[in-house]
């Protein structure tokens, strides 16, 4: 089969063209077809591949929409979202790519460009590898951590050289001329490489589409950055991105200044009181469920009969952490005679055992007895033990086993 003359090599501008099917198939079991030539970018380097629709020349109320392009041994398959017949082989087709989604993804693919010099110029930091996606665009750098510092450098940098508006030249080189140009790193193709130059700030081998100049990039803002297993992974936005962005973010402070009845430049100050207040309700409600829970288990341990001068108090409480069964066992071990068998957990049991000094009980003993019935594990020490896992269906009999354990230990 024939190659795949691609268009955009030359011109990234170009929306429309008309080609040749060489192929009417299927990739990767999706109805697709191969043409002579064509301007949709095939998926690769990081960026997305196009979308846009062929339409039969001959016949324009015939059109297949192309959801995506991938690229196989020089052959650019354009894979159809459609059930009906595909075009025959040889036959002319008008290609119409998507402007807007092509334009957003130049903007981003310049833009890594020119971040990832900046990064270089500012803080000898190496992009290691960049993703493009609908919504997000990422760079990893070569190196563990970055301050904010050395961000708002390489942001202020990046943005310095689009305002600068440079020229963008893409072009193929012969691997003699190649020795002449300061890649930015080694090319991983032999023969001819595609060489995008941005200016003298950035010269590098890739084959995708990039704007005629660094000004249609617009603007780079650096959204965020964490380590990621060895490196920096640094998130960004350009162009349109920004400004769609801005607005996203403007919403939602106007929609939260609205609920608090301050203006925006007010609002961290207003976030500031309200988590004061929030801080300060939360002290009150933990301290008051804590009076509650301490008169709850004294009002258990009242309504337990005394056997053997024991009072063995159980409860479950599906809704109660941890810490809150914990601290409700101990309320009731501090009382004479008090042993507690306290449940809780919703999908898998936890059990605290708390028993008082005088009752000379040992607390993981009990637990033992209620782990062994749920197939669970637990530990502690002789005045209280905690422990989880099994079967919540079986949690009535464990308890049931470890009130008798209690009760004639």
């Amino acid at each position: 089969m024939d190659t795949t003359t691609r268009l955009y090599y030359d011109d990234s501008y170009l929306t429309t063209f008309t080609a040749q099917v060489i192929a009417s198939s299927e990739y990767n079991g999706r109805p697709a077809v191969a043409l002579d030539r064509s301007a949709f970018y095939p998926a690769g380097g990081g960026q997305p591949a196009d979308q846009g629709w062929i339409e039969a020349a001959s016949a324009p109320d015939r059109r297949w929409p192309v959801v995506d392009v991938q690229s196989d041994n020089g052959v650019v398959w354009h894979i159809l979202n459609t059930s009906e017949p595909l075009p025959d082989p040889d036959t002319i087709v008008t290609g119409q790519i998507n402007w807007v989604r092509r334009f957003d993804h130049m903007q981003q693919h310049c833009g890594q460009h020119i971040l990832t010099a900046a990064f270089i110029a500012t803080c000898q930091a190496a992009t290691v590898s960049f993703h493009l996606s609908e919504r997000s665009v990422t760079i990893d750098l070569d190196v563990t951590n970055l301050n904010e510092d050395q961000v708002q450098a390489a942001e202020a940098w990046a943005n310095r050289a689009v305002w600068a508006n440079l020229p963008v030249y893409a072009r193929f080189v012969s691997p003699a001329e190649l020795t002449q140009i300061p890649l930015r790193k080694p090319p991983t193709v032999s023969g001819a490489v595609r060489v995008v130059s941005i200016g003298d700030i950035d010269h590098s081998a890739c084959g995708g589409t990039h704007p005629a100049r660094s000004g249609e990039v617009g603007a780079i803002v650096v959204t965020g950055w964490t380590r990621q297993r060895g490196v920096t992974r640094v998130e960004f936005l350009c162009g349109g991105r920004v400004i769609a962005a801005m607005h996203e973010r403007d919403r939602a402070i106007r929609s939260a200044a609205s609920a608090l009845s301050v203006g925006w430049a007010e609002l961290p100050a207003a976030v500031s009181r309200l988590q004061e207040t929030l801080q300060g309700l939360q002290r009150e409600l933990t301290q008051t469920r804590r009076e509650l829970d301490a008169l709850r288990a004294a009002q258990w341990y009242a309504q337990t009969p005394l056997v053997n001068g024991r009072r063995v108090v159980t409860a479950t409480l599906p809704d109660a952490d941890l810490e809150r069964l914990r601290t409700i066992a101990g309320f009731i071990a501090e009382l004479p005679g008090g042993i507690a068998i306290i449940a809780g957990g919703t999908e898998r049991p936890q059990i605290v055992v708390a028993c008082a000094d005088d009752t000379a009980v040992d607390a993981r003993e009990i637990l033992a007895v209620g782990m062994k019935v749920l197939g669970g594990r637990g530990g502690g020490h002789a005045r209280m033990a905690q422990g989880g896992g099994g079967q919540m269906s079986l949690l009535a009999t464990a308890i049931a086993a470890m009130m008798e354990r209690a009760s004639v230990a």
